[in-house]
């Protein structure tokens, strides 16, 4: 069965302090599937769950069935919701934070606009000079 992929606008970014209010890390898949803005159940069938399993792993502990969200599905999660709140709930728990790493595009983009710059600055100092020496 292919997998449904849905495709949104990165949501606003979502504060540590309301992460990190999350009780477990059950509680932070509940708050990345909120925030997306889809239906759990559009979430289940894009990760190839039954919703009422997919409720289930959700629902806070109720003693006789403990289901916990499969870690092989985190990552899938994240994408079709649109938000790291699941490993950043974990990270901040630890005591880290987390930054997302420039893509090669982006420093590429940075060296360029770096070196357009110094070409700038050389180009103002070289007009400078022919002014000067017009004079």
């Amino acid at each position: 069965m292919e997998q449904a992929v849905f495709l949104f606008p990165a949501k606003d970014e979502i504060p540590d302090s309301v992460i990190v209010a999350s009780k477990d890390f059950k509680s932070a898949v509940r708050l990345c599937i909120e925030v997306s803005g889809l239906e759990r159940k559009q979430v289940a069938a894009a990760l190839d769950l039954q919703d009422p399993h997919l409720s289930r792993m959700l629902a806070d502990s109720n003693g006789s069935d403990e289901r916990h969200f499969p870690l092989n599905k985190i990552e899938a999660l994240m994408d079709i919701c649109g938000n790291t709140i699941p490993v950043r709930w974990l990270a901040l728990k630890r005591g880290y934070g987390l930054h997302r790493l420039k893509t090669a595009l982006e420093v590429e983009n940075e060296q360029l606009k770096a070196e357009l710059q110094e070409r700038e600055k050389e180009m103002a100092t070289m007009m400078k000079l022919v002014k000067e020496i017009r004079s």
